[in-house]
């Protein structure tokens, strides 16, 4: 009975994810591309996480959204291609590059911003103010319940390694 529950929430999850990423399509970008442009947005105006103000790196978005380099990447490469971020050399490090969108960039991010924003305040005027308050309060406990199982079933490189040694 509890694998069926837990299949539920999680089938729950999965669909919730979905359909926010059809949302954040009708704005003409995939989620990881809006993901990466917010947070450009928000390096460009000086509210990245982690203090970091002015342009962002590639690794600070890796980082900060738990996905690949090569990842990340190729959805540069997609945004870059599409007009929507310049990658220059970085001044005060030559060896990487400061991403900064362009004016097309910044009518994508403000044109999903606002599809986002408007869907989000019908959910909160459907729900209710307490009724939001929970379903903020039980995702955010979700979400930390699953980086805390998430941590124990990585296995580094060298673990990796030792286990192909001993099959």
């Amino acid at each position: 009975m509890k694998q069926q529950k837990g299949a539920r929430l999680l089938y729950s999850c999965f669909s919730m994810r979905r359909q926010l990423a059809k949302l954040i399509e009708k704005a003409d970008i995939s989620l990881g591309e809006y993901l990466v442009l917010r947070n450009i947005w928000l390096s460009n105006n000086n509210f990245f996480p982690g203090g970091r103000e002015g342009s962002v790196k590639a690794a600070d978005l890796s980082d900060l959204l738990e996905l690949s380099r090569p990842a990340i990447t190729r959805i540069l490469n997609s945004l870059e291609n599409r007009g929507f971020i310049v990658r220059n050399v970085n001044k005060k490090d030559r060896r990487s590059f400061a991403i900064e969108l362009t004016e097309t960039g910044i009518e994508a991010i403000e044109k999903a911003n606002r599809r986002i924003l408007g869907f989000a305040g019908k959910l909160v005027e459907s729900l209710g103010d307490s009724e939001t308050d929970k379903l903020i309060e039980l995702i955010d406990r979700l979400s930390n319940i699953l980086k805390e199982m998430t941590v124990g079933d990585e296995i580094s490189d060298d673990e990796q390694k030792q286990k192909n040694e001993i099959d």
